[in-house]
């Protein structure tokens, strides 16, 4: 159902406005008419939502992910410790965020250096384990020992050039002498470490340079050192860092616990702060007073009426009408649905909401959904898995999640109920069974098609006419001549066609004869007039849509059929592990397939044959002023 809506406004002294806002924040039943650019531009507004910003940036960067524990008393404590005076708040909440932002980005610094510096490291540690035994064994001789980053192809050119001029050298007292060592690391690149003498090395390193050869050299904190010294250094240091690491992340796990509760809090608390305040700055003032407009629904008005009384006596005044949409535009729409069937307006989630006044069809849905979905489903056995997986979902904390639940034990009652008519269960293993000879007491859908088609037809064609019905009211209460006379003229044509069925079938004397060509002729008389040749293809639309029921029939005889394939598998394999495998293998597709298409195409009956007849959306929801946040009590 839709709540019947008044339009409200509230007069109030300026003095206690901001005590009237808070009052109706905590009634949470005013709807606040649009905000002007101007309002919502106000600098006040737009400093909070910097710094409400702010917080959330602090959050994500702390990487809190608590606000399941969080509890509306902690926001109270919180709430509690705050300055009231919006300006004063906002100082202490600036002054707390730089503290905490200062302290982070200490951290953050600190791990980040010891990140690159562990990285660095490590690298260094493994050219130097490789160059390692060559450094070792050139120790003790008089040259200069190098670590050069060069390609494979360079260091064959270099060794061969280096070596080729050597070998030409005339022998002497001391002839000058050359040593290398090459390797290359998992990444590709290759290095080449050297030892020489003096007089090699001006040459090596002209000839490194152009090779596209570099000079690769410790870390700059190991300036200065060889490179062995760099090499145990730089170990030792490796034995280090993995724990000066560790401690920069508990430092910053520490921080959010200390921090991220708060931090939470503070955010929640800014988002009321800010509707309130755009509250107060939307209120029209005159003088001493000020001025509020906008909507509330009917059966909440005297509650409020009463408590803004109590509170504020003389000093507030609630006046109130009802709806005029020449005057007020578009009429905010509000839901509201018994407990039972109030899950099922999940699927209005995926439209835009039912317009002020129109059909909300969620009890409808309620009602025909289960039961189509069920029977394509028609199992017992697969009806008890959906119903232990709708008690599953239906203990979640996500509304949506135990909603889908909810609906899924509403498909598990009529999918069982289907299965006991049907006679199946698993299939036909509960026939198979010696202490249970399930038999269907209606039809055994597998075997007997065409009825359970018929009757799917039937189903639609019933569906169908109420869609139309609904359409043809809410056209006549709208005084939409067009739309109430298509919808009564598909009505007519099918009635008409029916009447016809029945006189070809022999329900009917000849004498009514003239009954279903009556029918017939007002009906396209209906449709011409109300939408013209696009009435009557409009009419042939809506008998196509009646035919795609018989999609219930062949969504549960293929679900049918192959649950009865499972089974042929222990015929084949015996009572085997690779029978039964094989069997549970088809159920569990089966299953799956069964929920996901049984939901799939009752939910497009719905949306396309059903609702397509009457439901028209709306401009704008019904979003009161009030407390947004769901947390726990506890």
């Amino acid at each position: 159902m839709i709540k019947r809506m008044v339009r409200v406004a509230i007069w109030g002294v300026c003095g206690k406005k901001p005590s009237i806002v808070e009052r109706l924040y905590e009634l949470g039943v005013f709807h606040l008419d649009a905000s002007s650019e101007a309002v919502l531009n106000h600098p006040l507004l737009q400093r909070l939502r910097e710094q409400r910003g702010r917080v959330l940036g602090l959050i994500e960067a702390l990487t809190w992910d608590g606000w399941k524990r969080l509890t509306d008393a902690f926001v109270e404590n919180v709430r509690y410790n705050l300055s009231g005076d919006l300006e004063t708040m906002m100082a202490e909440i600036d002054r707390s965020l730089s503290r905490i932002h200062s302290r982070l980005g200490w951290i953050r610094e600190r791990r980040e250096s010891g990140e690159s510096d562990f990285a660095e490291l490590r690298r260094a540690h493994l050219i130097l384990t490789h160059s390692r035994a060559f450094l070792e064994q050139e120790r003790d001789s008089r040259g200069e020992a190098a670590i050069w980053s060069l390609s494979r192809q360079g260091q064959h050119a270099l060794v061969s050039k280096i070596n080729g001029e050597l070998d030409f050298l005339p022998s002497g007292h001391e002839k000058p002498w050359f040593r290398y060592h090459a390797f290359e690391l998992k990444d590709g690149s290759a290095f080449l470490v050297t030892s020489a003498s003096r007089d090699v090395l001006p040459n090596l390193k002209s000839t490194a340079a152009a090779m596209g050869g570099t000079l690769w050299e410790l870390p700059r904190r190991f300036v200065g050192e060889s490179l062995l010294e760099g090499a145990k250094r730089i170990k030792r240091l490796l034995r280090n860092l993995p724990g000066l690491l560790r401690d920069s992340r508990e430092e910053l796990r520490n921080l959010a616990v200390q921090w991220g509760a708060n931090l939470a809090a503070v955010y929640i608390l800014l988002n009321e702060r800010m509707e309130q305040l755009l509250m107060e700055v939307s209120a029209d003032e005159n003088g001493d007073f000020f001025r509020l407009e906008g909507w509330m629904p009917e059966n909440d008005l005297e509650r409020t009426r009463t408590v803004l009384n109590e509170d504020f006596g003389d000093s507030v005044v609630l006046r109130w009408r009802a709806p005029d949409p020449a005057r007020d535009g578009a009429v905010p729409t509000a839901l509201r649905n018994h407990p039972v069937f109030k899950p099922f307006e999940l699927f209005l989630k995926l439209l835009r909401i039912p317009h002020y006044g129109a059909y909300d069809p969620s009890p409808l849905i309620g009602l025909f959904f289960p039961f189509f979905a069920g029977c394509m489903v028609g199992d017992i056995g697969y009806g008890v898995l959906i119903l232990w997986l709708g008690w599953y979902l239906k203990q979640k904390r996500l509304e949506v999640l135990r909603d889908v639940g909810v609906i899924l034990l509403f498909v598990a009652f009529w999918s069982v109920v289907w299965g006991v008519l049907f006679g199946e269960f698993f299939g036909d293993v509960g026939h198979r069974l010696p202490y249970l000879h399930l038999s269907p007491l209606w039809v055994d859908r597998a075997h007997a098609v065409l009825p359970v088609m018929a009757f799917s037809v039937a189903l639609g064609c019933a569906h169908v006419i109420l869609g139309l019905f609904i359409g043809m009211v809410q056209g006549i209460r709208a005084r939409h001549a067009h739309i109430w006379m298509e919808r009564a003229g598909n009505l007519l044509v099918i009635f008409g066609l029916i009447a016809a069925l029945a006189l070809l079938r022999g329900g009917l004397p000849p004498s009514f004869f003239s009954v279903p060509v009556a029918l017939l002729v007002f009906g396209l008389v209906f449709l011409v007039r109300g939408g013209g040749v696009g009435g009557i293809i409009e009419s042939l639309g809506t008998l196509g849509n009646i035919v795609s029921y018989v999609r219930i029939a062949a969504i549960g005889l293929s679900s049918a059929i192959l649950a009865m394939v499972a089974s042929t598998f222990v015929d084949i394999f015996g009572v085997s592990i690779l029978g039964l495998f094989m069997a549970f293998s088809i159920h569990l597709l089966n299953f799956v397939l069964a929920i996901g298409g049984s939901a799939l195409h009752a939910a497009r009956l719905h949306y396309v044959e059903f609702m397509g007849k009457f439901y028209e959306e709306g401009a704008l929801e019904y979003k009161p002023f009030a407390k947004r946040r769901r947390l726990n009590n506890g």
